[in-house]
């Protein structure tokens, strides 16, 4: 700790003792010596937990493969897209909703960066959670991964919820109403249903992906919402060959962080395939030119899918117990 942050940390004892001279007197200690105590368990006690979540993910990689290769490949495809709304942001060449007369502001480019740039991120902090063991909380943020593609979706899809999304309001009931109205999660959730009705997406498993899709955000739903057996398997992680973890601060990596790495995959798999149709059928991602063109993004997502076609379905061959409804 540095004598700037040290002094702080002291000057927030001592502030501590005036405030309540008894507590302090039950630690047999005055606030200078509770300062260096704190300041101990920092550098010993915290340091350890952090150290050791360190040392999970230099071994994660390895432990969560193939799987991680499909999600890396997925994440790279959507930084892709990130990377390419930000180069054409103020650009007059709109890559999305090229025929069609839309508001200037928001240019249509920088909507598309925003979204995407969002689902960037959101994707990335999965990862960092997985890799570190803390798999009850990459579910939650998983859940984040799920709205903000769905609403990419449904963005490209249909020009009405294009235009509610880039709709903004000062007074707080209107725009709670608004969101609530057109952009909610449940009414996002309606209109890739009614997408899916009219233009199905087929992959080779036994589910439909509207299927895939109720039962994934129920899935995740669980572990946002307060509810105490989700609790208690984040407090007690199991270890790879099955033995239960004891240590509630500290994580671990093992067949249920692949199951949770697997559902995520077939989610975003339905939706990679869904964003491809949509950007070169609806959006003309075809015309579109540069270095490797966007020819090169859609042969970087055919190989993903066949990624997908290769291993995923056997996940659920092999692991019966930890499929989707778990």
């Amino acid at each position: 700790m540095k004598a700037k942050e040290y002094h702080r940390l002291r000057e927030a004892c001592l502030a501590a003792a005036a405030s309540d001279p008894d507590l302090q007197r039950r630690q047999n200690e005055g606030p200078d010596d509770s300062a260096r105590s704190i300041e101990h368990e920092l550098g010993g006690f915290l340091r350890a937990v952090l150290k050791d979540r360190e040392e999970v993910s230099r071994t994660t990689e390895r432990t969560l493969q193939p799987l991680l290769l499909l999600y890396d490949l997925a994440l790279l495809q959507v930084c892709d897209m990130s990377h390419f709304g930000y180069k054409h942001a103020g650009g007059r060449s709109k890559i999305i909703w090229p025929e069609t007369h839309l508001s200037k502001r928001p240019r249509p480019n920088d909507v598309f960066y925003i979204l995407a740039s969002n689902l960037a991120h959101t994707m990335q902090a999965f990862r960092l959670l997985i890799l570190h063991g803390l798999e009850s909380q990459a579910r939650a943020v998983f859940r984040s991964v799920v709205e903000v593609t769905d609403l990419l979706i449904v963005v490209l899809a249909d020009e009405t919820v294009y235009r509610a999304y880039i709709t903004s309001f000062e007074d707080e009931k209107a725009s709670y109403q608004h969101w609530k109205k057109h952009l909610s999660p449940a009414v996002i959730r309606a209109s890739i249903s009614k997408l899916e009705a009219g233009d199905p997406i087929t992959i080779p498993i036994n589910m439909t992906a509207e299927e895939i899709r109720k039962d994934n955000y129920a899935w995740l739903s669980r572990f946002v919402h307060i509810d105490y057996a989700a609790h208690v398997v984040a407090a007690h992680p199991l270890y790879p060959d099955g033995s239960t973890q004891r240590l509630a601060m500290l994580g671990s990596v093992g067949e249920i962080s692949k199951a949770t790495l697997a559902h995520g995959l077939v989610y975003l798999w339905i939706s990679m395939l869904r964003l491809d149709k949509l950007l070169f059928e609806k959006h003309g991602w075809a015309r579109l030119r540069g270095v490797r063109s966007r020819s090169w993004f859609r042969y970087r997502g055919r190989a993903l899918d066949k990624l997908f076609v290769a291993y995923l379905p056997t996940f659920w061959e092999e692991n019966p117990a930890l499929g989707l409804d778990q």
